[in-house]
């Protein structure tokens, strides 16, 4: 047989759309099943194609007739072939051609020839390779650019009764077509594939769009046609049924567009308006009664909940609500056109049903006789009891309490409202009344501020069984100061009809920011009141934390409290007249007229003498302080003279070793009367002194001998103890630190131009020496005022009477100014090589190995660095590079010489120091050395020597040796030639010069390495001066720098 002349008729008699998709089916494995006869010149085919989803297979069939070269039947079980209208002449659909052209296909492979018939089942196996062969060309055309068409759609709907419509379609171009199959078109979208709805019009999904509101429709047919698949019986597929909340849904996607509406055999064109219903409703007196109508002609609901409404032409949209609302009122009404309510059911009709309509029509019409008798005004009254310990609420409405109108409209509103307050704080129904459920916090929160919130809704009324369910706040607090008894006012503290065993449990609610603490008897505490908690943070400075029995005030502390009282206005504490009694003595004394002593061989300048008079009231009221000058102010002299004016007292003055000789030679130059016996050296000369301690004034000793001596010390007896460079004891927990403080001495003083290096611990440790237990335990110092920045004003308070510091430029006009330079040194090229590859070798060995990270090992590699900025040959063997810093220094004095100037060169590094001393000896210039190792007598010595020699213009001296206790005002220059980490070590150094008896401008220059560690430094240096001036000078606006630098700041310094 010749496969051309079947595949010839089947051209011929198909469309051109159907014979393509049927092509495209038979490529794409569609068809499953082939039976083939060919018996006397008569073929037959009967097929099974799979639908595009593969969810449905069609049968086909087609008989041709050979000899005459014609088709004799067809038939499918497909939709399409059953509305063969659109086929035109042709009866042949895209599932016939797929099954003919299998056949054509195996006749020309020779496969089917000579048979007469046959059934072939295809595999799944054809289907893959089909798959293997076209995918490429199938992706291509997929995903092809093809030029996108907008596609129309017209809308027809029709009310059918029950609440619902049906809507027909019509899909094109330019020329519409009939949608007959909802069904066929749902999947069309889905699965992306053709649908032939004319000979002219294939719809392609992927090629064609809608308009947004019409998307909207099309997606509601969607739906419906994949509904439709589930509900096999239903046999026209054309109508799309609209029911329940969906007749809304599309009426708000019509009501864009133009549309026809078929409503009772009328069509309409209308418009979709979402407002009140055009309509006017009466409400009218008649006699007795009143009467509810409405004169117009009422609007039609369309759907299950009255929402979708039709009214002279146009479609209405009323939210859920009033729609159901409608529906029932246009029911009643049109059956009874008008219904009458006695009247006494007006006020529920005025309260409950006009309102709603209200929001339904246009227009509601009260007849004037019913609104002068209507009564709004609404009174709410709370009825607030204790029953059983639970509050409960009784709430009443009333209106025309005057009973002056006739009828009245409840106000649902408000008393929803009212009802609705008591709900959200946690009050519940129980019968009559309203019962709360909630917690303790939550109750306390209604009792403090929500109840009284109530007032402003309504009436508020309290049983007098909750009126004794109280919160207390600071009105009920008693404290009470009595009079001082050896330097101690007792402090009595209670809460009127608190428990004082609930004490300690209300301070520590407090201090965990609670905002109230419930009381054994259901009473509360209010902790947020302002009152309550500067109460509390007062006895929280005061250390009244843990115990509040028989707690009494050190009289040290009056000022403190004094100016609490005083700037917080606190009303309920008596007896401050006992305070202010030990107020008056600190008054009464700086009325005294200061005499300077006699044998003072010196002339005291203003502040100097005020220093006096500091003194002598601190130890008038049996106080202890610090003095803590600025470096060069003459701490020495200062206390010298205070001691001179205390004859036949005892005094031990302890100072660092390198300063014991200067207090010595200080004394004999400024009061000669005064004997003075130095306990230092062997330990035969010391015991010595102390054995014949009655034969001294004063005893000098240093900290390392006291600590070494502390046996002998602590049998003696002094009237006062002393101790200068008092940042020594900055480590409480040091040995010497233990020592000193272990002195038994009727008044402690401490010298100090530094009483913070670094943190608030020094401070404490400081105080703890001149005042034990002021600033309380280092435990309850560390948890008041370290753990708790908001506290540390109040630390300023406290500390401020017993620490005298002046500034240079606030006392000494005088003094000429010290000029301060940074110069920024760039190293050179195997310096700068040399530091390099220490930061990075430094790098990864804290990368690699995480138990070396502690400050130990950092320290050490942040030494090294420092040491590498100054001279690299100090600690890398065979460095044969140069060293920046130590040619630039030396460029500095050669220029500085010739101007006549002396020079101060100050360095941590005695090696570096020794280094320049070679570089000055090559230079023939003379100079001085100063470090650890020189002598206390040799430093006397060294000092005058440089400040009497014109010849000598260099001293190179060790930061650490000669950094305090030298007077060098001789020099006029000095130089930092490495940055240390605290500033006010370097502003000591630089203070040997600039002081009193300098008669020239001090320059001050500090050299740093670009680009290096030292960099940091200078900005951690800013951060320590904040420290200090914050807590001593200023305002205590930055609180960051309150601790020493933890191990990750340090590593970042290596970054």
């Amino acid at each position: 047989m010749d496969f051309r002349i079947v595949n010839d008729i089947l051209i011929n008699n198909t469309d051109k759309l159907r014979l393509s998709r049927g092509q495209e089916y038979y490529k794409d494995g569609y068809v499953q099943e082939i039976k083939y006869n060919n018996e006397d010149k008569v073929l037959n085919i009967d097929g099974k194609v799979a639908s595009a989803n593969h969810n449905t297979v069609y049968y086909p069939a087609i008989t041709i007739d050979l000899k005459n070269k014609e088709i004799v039947n067809t038939i499918c079980t497909c939709e399409d072939y059953k509305n063969k209208s659109s086929f035109g002449k042709y009866n042949i659909c895209k599932h016939i051609v797929a099954s003919t052209l299998y056949v054509v296909n195996l006749l020309k492979s020779d496969i089917i020839s000579n048979l007469k018939q046959t059934t072939i089942v295809l595999k799944n196996d054809n289907k893959i390779k089909r798959n293997k062969n076209y995918i490429n060309k199938e992706l291509l055309d997929y995903f092809k650019n093809k030029e996108i068409e907008k596609v129309k759609l017209d809308v027809r709907v029709e009310y059918i009764g029950e609440n619902s419509v049906a809507c027909d379609f019509k899909i094109g171009i330019d020329k519409m077509y009939v949608m007959k199959d909802l069904k066929e078109f749902a999947y069309s979208r889905l699965e992306s594939k053709d649908l032939i709805f004319g000979v002219d019009f294939l719809y392609n999904p992927l090629n064609s769009y809608f308009e947004y509101e019409d998307e909207k429709i099309v997606q509601m047919i969607e739906e419906y046609g994949m509904d439709l698949s589930y509900n096999l019986p239903q046999k026209n597929f054309k109508y799309l049924t609209v029911k329940g909340s969906n007749v809304r849904r599309l009426f708000e996607s019509l009501s864009y567009r133009s549309f026809d509406f078929k409503f009772r055999n009328m069509y309409y064109r209308p418009s979709v308006i979402e407002s009140n219903l055009p309509i006017d409703i009466n409400l009218e007196w008649n006699n007795n009664e009143v009467i509810l109508k409405c004169e117009d002609k009422l609007p039609f609901p369309i759907s299950l909940k009255g929402d979708v409404v039709f009214y002279k032409g146009d479609i209405y949209l009323l939210n859920s609500e009033n729609g159901i609302y409608y529906k029932k009122l246009h029911a009643i009404l049109s059956e009874f056109k008008e219904v009458s309510f006695p009247l006494e059911n007006v006020s529920q009709v005025l309260s409950d049903m006009i309102p709603k309509i209200e929001k339904i029509c246009d227009r509601v019409i009260i007849d004037e006789k019913i609104k002068n008798n209507i009564s709004k005004d609404l009174k709410i009254k709370y009825f607030f009891d204790l029953e059983d310990s639970n509050v409960t609420c009784k709430i009443s409405f009333s209106y025309n309490e005057d009973n002056k109108k006739q009828f009245v409209i409840r106000d649902l509103e408000k008393e929803n409202e009212a009802i609705y307050r008591l709900y959200s704080n946690y009050f519940e129904k129980d019968k009559d009344k309203y019962v709360f459920k909630g917690k303790d916090n939550q109750l306390y929160d209604f009792l403090n501020s929500e109840i009284n919130r109530l007032k402003n809704i309504g009436e508020v009324y309290y049983s007098d069984k909750l009126k004794e369910r109280k919160i207390h706040n600071s009105s009920a607090f008693r404290v009470g100061l009595g009079e001082e008894i050896n330097h101690y006012l007792d402090f009595n503290f209670e809460i009127d009809g608190v428990d004082p065993l609930e004490y300690k449990n209300i301070i520590k609610a407090f201090k965990s920011h609670k905002k109230y603490y419930k009381l054994g008897n259901g009473d509360f505490i209010n902790l947020e009141d302002n009152e309550t908690k500067e109460m509390f943070k007062l006895m929280d400075s005061l250390g009244f934390t843990d115990n509040i029995k028989n707690m009494k005030i050190h009289s040290s502390k009056a000022m403190f409290i004094n100016h609490l009282l005083t700037e917080k206005k606190l009303p309920y504490i008596s007896g401050i007249e006992n305070m202010n009694n030990i107020i008056e003595k600190f008054r009464n004394i700086d009325k005294k007229e200061i005499k300077i002593p006699d044998g003072l061989n010196a002339t005291l300048r203003d502040y100097q003498v005020d220093s006096l008079n500091w003194f002598e009231t601190l130890d008038y009221l049996g106080f202890g302080g610090i003095l803590a000058d600025e470096m060069g102010l003459g701490k020495t002299i200062q206390t010298i003279t205070f001691l001179l004016s205390k004859p036949n007292r005892k005094t031990l003055i302890v100072t660092p070793t390198s300063l014991i000789h200067n207090w010595k030679s200080e004394f004999e130059k400024f009061a000669p009367s005064l004997s003075v016996g130095i306990s230092h050296g062997l330990k035969k000369e010391r015991l010595n002194i102390i054995k014949n301690i009655n034969d001294f004034d004063i005893i000098l000793t240093t900290y390392g001998s006291l600590r070494n001596d502390i046996e002998e010390y602590e049998k003696l007896h002094f009237d006062y103890c002393i101790i200068d460079e008092a940042q020594n004891i900055k480590n409480p927990l040091a040995s010497s630190s233990d020592a000193v403080k272990s002195i038994n001495a009727i008044n402690k003083f401490a010298l100090t131009g530094t009483p913070i290096e670094n943190n608030l611990l020094e401070l404490w440790s400081i105080f703890d020496f001149i005042m034990p237990g002021y600033l309380y335990s280092l435990t309850k110092f560390n948890a008041i005022f370290i753990k708790d920045p908001e506290q540390v004003e109040n630390l300023k308070r406290m500390i401020k009477p017993f620490i005298l510091r002046r500034t240079k430029s606030q006392v000494i006009k005088e003094l000429p100014p010290k000029i301060e330079k940074e110069f920024y040194v760039e190293m050179g090229k195997a310096q700068k090589n040399t530091y390099g590859i220490y930061v990075e070798e430094i790098k990864k060995r804290l990368q690699e190995k995480k138990d070396i990270k502690n400050k130990i090992t950092i320290f050490s590699y942040l030494t090294k660095l420092r040491q590498l900025c100054l001279d690299p040959s100090i600690i890398v063997e065979g460095y044969k590079g140069k060293s920046a810093k130590t040619d630039t220094c030396l460029e500095i004095i050669k220029d500085y010489i010739e101007k006549d100037n002396k020079i101060l060169v100050f360095s941590q590094f005695t090696s570096v120091l020794k280094n320049i001393g070679k570089r000055l000896d090559k230079n023939h210039i003379n100079f001085y050395y100063l470090d650890g190792s020189t002598s206390a007598k040799d430093r006397i010595t060294l000092v005058d020597s440089f400040n009497n020699n014109k010849e000598i213009k260099v001293f190179l001296i060790s930061l650490k040796a000669g950094g305090t206790g030298l007077n060098l005002t001789s020099a006029n220059t000095v130089i930092h030639f490495d940055p240390w980490w605290n500033p006010s070590v370097e502003n000591q150094a630089s203070d040997r010069a600039h002081r009193i008896g300098q008669k020239q401008v001090v320059e001050v220059i500090k050299l740093i390495s670009k680009g290096t560690i030292e960099e940091k430094i200078v900005e951690l240096q800013q951060k320590k001066s904040e420290l200090i001036h914050d807590m001593i000078d200023g305002n205590l606006n930055n609180t960051n720098v309150l601790s020493s630098l933890s191990e990750e700041e340090l590593i970042d310094l290596l970054r």
